[in-house]
Parts: C-alpha cells; sequence; structure tokens
C-alpha cells in the first residue's frame, strides 16, 4: 500500500547508523517516524501531490545527536551568570572587574555567580582566592565555579554565610584548601562545595527560563535527545514535565536521579516510590540512579591509582569508601534500575565496576546497561570488565577539545595514554555513548566528533592519536550510543524505517571534508518527530 511521504530528502549523503553503517542517497519521513531510507530515485517514489522535497545538495543528513550526559536544565541558568571561559576571561583582574561590574547591579548582600574559569589557562597560573574576590565585590557573597564544576571559589562573606573557618574540618569527599596559617582560601573541593552550590540554586522561574535557551541552544546544534545528569533539584524535573507537557521543550529527555552526600536525596526517593528505569515517555523518561564517587580530571581530583605527577601525596578526591559505594550501588540495582556512576580517574573506575559485579552476583538481572559517566582513565583490565558486565560507558571525549591542554598541564603525556578511549571501547564491543556534560564545556557535537577523529586540542596537541576513530564510528557514538545507553535504540538513535523522525541536515558531507573543516560545519535544519524545530537563518 503507498503511503504518500510527508518529507523527501534526496541528493545526499545520509548517514543511517544502521547494523550496515550504510550510507545512502536520501530519505522519506511521514509523520514522525521514518518511512524510507535509499536512493534518490526509490526516495522519490514516496513522494505525492503534498510531499516537501528537500534537495540535500550533497550535504549530510543523520539522525539527531544524543549527548548522553549533559547538565541541561543547569545550562541555561549558568549563562546568565558571569561567564569565565579563557576566550573571555584571561586573568584573575579580568575576573575580578566582571565581579565587581556585576556587584554594581545587585543588592548589597546578595550573591555573585559565575563559572567557567580554568586556573592552568588563567594567566596568572592559579586559583582565584578568597582575597581576590574580596577586593572585587566586598559587600556582596562571591561564589565562581571552575568550568569543571568540582571546585570553586568563595569570598569571605559567603565562608561566613556558611560558617567555614580556620577550625572547620574537611568534609567526607571534600576538600578545604587553606594557606600556610590553616586559613582557608576559598577554594573549595567536591563535597566541600555541596552547601554551597545547594544555597545558590536557581529558583523555579529561573530555571523555566534557563531552559527555554537550553532547548533554543542544543537545537541549533542539532542535539535532539540528552540525558540530563543534575538530578538532585526537583525543581527541574517539575520544570521538565511543564516545558515537555506544554511542548516548548522540543529536546527529549532523559533524566537521572541523584544519590550522593547527606543533602542529596532525590535517588533514595524515587526508590521509595516504586517507580523505576524507563518510567515515562518519548519525551521525558525516568532514567538512571547516579551516584558521583570522584572528581574532575583537568580539576585534579578524580580519583587515581598513582599520585598526581606534581602532587606526590595525592590520589584525588573519593566521595565514598569502597564499603559506600557498594551499599549505594546495590540499593540501586536490587531496585530495578540502571545504576550510574560518575567515575573519571582509574582507581574510581576499579571501584566501581567492583561495586557492579558484587551487586549482579547478589541479584543476577539481565541487560542492567549500568553505566560509568565519563570513563575516563582505563586500561586493558578494565575494559575486559566493562565488556563482561555489559556496562555503557558515557564518554567525555569532547573533553579532551576544550580541557585537553590543561589534561596535559596536570597528568602529562605518559598518563594520558588511555584516556576517554572510544576506540579500544568499540573494538571490544563496549557500547559509548557521547557526551559533553555541558555546561562544562560547549555541547557542540562538531568540536566531538573533531577530537573523536583527530585527537587535538585547539592548540594542535594530540592525545593518545591512537584512540582517534572514522567519522562514522564518531557519528554513532553520538547518535545510536546515547540511544542504547537510556534503552532506546529501537526507537531512535539511527535513520531506518519505524524509527522517530528526529534528523539533522548539516551544511557539508562530512565523510569528506577535512577534519578542520569539520569544526566550521553548521546544522542546517533540525527534526523532531517530523517537524522542523530550527532552521538556520543565515544559509
Amino acid at each position: 500500500m503507498f503511503m504518500e511521504a510527508d518529507w523527501v530528502f534526496l541528493n545526499g549523503s545520509v548517514i543511517t547508523v544502521d547494523r550496515k553503517d550504510r550510507v545512502c542517497q536520501g530519505a522519506a519521513v511521514s509523520g514522525n517516524k521514518i518511512l524510507a531510507v535509499g536512493t534518490s530515485e526509490e526516495m522519490k517514489s514516496q513522494a505525492g501531490n503534498r510531499s516537501r522535497i528537500f534537495d540535500l545538495r550533497g550535504r549530510t543528513l543523520l539522525p539527531g545527536f544524543n549527548d548522553a550526559h549533559c547538565h541541561f536544565g543547569n545550562y541555561g541558568p549558568v549563562r546568565f551568570n558571569i561567564v569565565c571561559r579563557s576566550d573571555v576571561i584571561r586573568s584573575i583582574e579580568d575576573l575580578k572587574k566582571e565581579i565587581h561590574k556585576r556587584g554594581a547591579d545587585t543588592p548589597k548582600g546578595g550573591w555573585i555567580l559565575g563559572r567557567g574559569y580554568d586556573n592552568t589557562k588563567l594567566l596568572e597560573n592559579r586559583h582565584p582566592t578568597r582575597w581576590d574576590f574580596d577586593e572585587a565585590a566586598p559587600e556582596h557573597k562571591v561564589f565562581i565555579l571552575r568550568t569543571c564544576g568540582h571546585l570553586g571559589v568563595v569570598n569571605s562573606l559567603a565562608l561566613k554565610e556558611f560558617r567555614i573557618g580556620k577550625e572547620t574540618p574537611d568534609p567526607h569527599g571534600g576538600r578545604i584548601d587553606r594557606d600556610s596559617t590553616g586559613e582557608p582560601t576559598g577554594l573549595l573541593y567536591e563535597q566541600a562545595l555541596v552547601p554551597i552550590r545547594m544555597g545558590t540554586q536557581p529558583d523555579y522561574a529561573e530555571i523555566i527560563r534557563g531552559l527555554r535557551v537550553a532547548n533554543e541552544e542544543f537545537l541549533q546544534y542539532g542535539i535532539t535527545s540528552v540525558t540530563d545528569a543534575s538530578g538532585r533539584n526537583p525543581d527541574e524535573i517539575r520544570a521538565f514535565q511543564k516545558g515537555t507537557e506544554e511542548g516548548w521543550i522540543k529536546v527529549r529527555i532523559y533524566f537521572q536521579v541523584r544519590t550522593s552526600g547527606p543533602t542529596i536525596r532525590v535517588g533514595e526517593h524515587y526508590i521509595q516510590s516504586g517507580l523505576v528505569t524507563g518510567y515515562g515517555n518519548e519525551k521525558l523518561r525516568l532514567g538512571s540512579y547516579k551516584l558521583m564517587l570522584d572528581g574532575a580530571g583537568g580539576g585534579g581530583s578524580a580519583a587515581m591509582r598513582e599520585a598526581y605527577p606534581r602532587k606526590p601525596s595525592d590520589f584525588g578526591i573519593l566521595h565514598q569508601s569502597q564499603e559506600e559505594l557498594d551499599q549505594l550501588v546495590l540499593n540501586g540495582h536490587k531496585a530495578g534500575y540502571q545504576v550510574g556512576v560518575h567515575a573519571i580517574g582509574d582507581l574510581a573506575v576499579e571501584m566501581t565496576l567492583r561495586s557492579f559485579a558484587k551487586a549482579l552476583k547478589e541479584y543476577p538481572r539481565k541487560d542492567c546497561r549500568h553505566r560509568i559517566e565519563h570513563c575516563g582513565f582505563l586500561d586493558d583490565s578494565l575494559l575486559t570488565q566493562m565488556k563482561e558486565m555489559g556496562v555503557v560507558a558515557a564518554l567525555g571525549v569532547p573533553f579532551l577539545y576544550e580541557l585537553g591542554d590543561s589534561y596535559i598541564t596536570v597528568f602529562g603525556q605518559d598518563r594520558l595514554r588511555c584516556v576517554y578511549p572510544l576506540k579500544s571501547l568499540m573494538e571490544r564491543g563496549i557500547v559509548a555513548g557521547i557526551s559533553s556534560d555541558a555546561p562544562v564545556i560547549d555541547p557542540n557535537p562538531m568540536t566531538g566528533i573533531y577530537f573523536a577523529t583527530t585527537r587535538k586540542t585547539p592548540t594542535g596537541q594530540t592525545i593518545c592519536p591512537h584512540e582517534a576513530v572514522p567519522v562514522l564510528q564518531a557519528v554513532r557514538a553520538y547518535t545510536l550510543g546515547g540511544a542504547y545507553a537510556s534503552f532506546e535504540e529501537g526507537i531512535k538513535g539511527s535513520i531506518e524505517p519505524g524509527k522517530l523522525a528526529d534528523i539533522v541536515v548539516l551544511s557539508e558531507n562530512i565523510l569528506k571534508v577535512t577534519p578542520e573543516k569539520i569544526l566550521k560545519t553548521k546544522v542546517e535544519m533540525t527534526m523532531v518527530d517530523g517537524k522542523v524545530v530550527y532552521e538556520r537563518k543565515d544559509v
């Protein structure tokens, strides 16, 4: 029976991401589903009087990108704070000037917030201190997060607000940086940051405003699905529901629920409710039970087997002991959840896999797809264990485009010989979904694809180039890999008949252009559910 297509795409490079990695000339869409894929002539036969014909003119059509780990709900509100990226803020003096400006529009005693500085790229080559910020805003509380989100600096008024002083002990899973006299410098690591982060969360109205920004910008990047990894602010989850029900959030959301530390119990509440991973629909779905185990690579708080080169007594920071992690993983696993553990350092990955193995032995379950979030430092033994247990990697490959130079500074090249190893994972048949962790870095998939295929930072340094993969494999990880990580590979992630019509048109044929041209490639159209949700205007 003939079914007339609503859209017919012709004369392009259609990356299907099917089992054979076919690259076809055209595709047809009917309603919210892919109708057919094949040659241009075959697709013309699907056209009727009402069909819209789209001539790709050799450009790429591919599945919508699926960011396997980002902070979608937090991305927008952060944009309203001081933007501290290295291309904007080049020194601590620059940062102080921005803080001073923001203070002019902030009531006395109020908060001045910012995010994105990288101490390794600042002119002074150090972290700011409380005293720097006191000079800039003596009558305001200041809190500036490092780009990774695992370290941050506050001023004296903020320390006083949260009663952090010389006698305050380091919290479990955190660290308070101190000067030679024991006085806090304002730099806080990991769990020491949590009370301040919880005390400065955006309110519901700010989250709604931010989600509108995030939805628009992610669609401009061709991102049609995300795993939201924040999972600790109930207002975000409520806003996700409002936005998807009212239809102004077009991006599909798989949201994690987090249990980490005494102040964050969202995951425990979900376990008590009886709901588990998979509840929801194609627009908004309950995801994994998320745990935080270690910190950040570039920030020097990832938990490592070997000490950091410049700090022989520092092995990073663990949020839990092995016994604590075992129990938390077991709680989520036993309840029926997919469990996702933030683990970047090789020690953290090793501990995570040990906990997964114990939980599976005590309560065997098939196809759990437990996840390692970021999954930074791996070796042959860890890869073998991941394969045996069917563990999925939400891989932070794009980190190394923006933050790779910082990784080199912190670890040295030798320690990076198997960092974010996409090729090794794929060769072993371990499913990996590429993730940006935005707003840690920019969510643009083009930079992630560029780095995955070249392993080059913007300064031209290479990081384990033997882990580079072809463009087709990078696209697979950015689309079907993310769908598999959320148990949704049957409905999205590839251009195949019957799947959701979430598709993207690029300005170039990325299979033929140079890697450098990939960086300049733009999204010209994004479609979700067979409807155009973004069109580039400056074409």
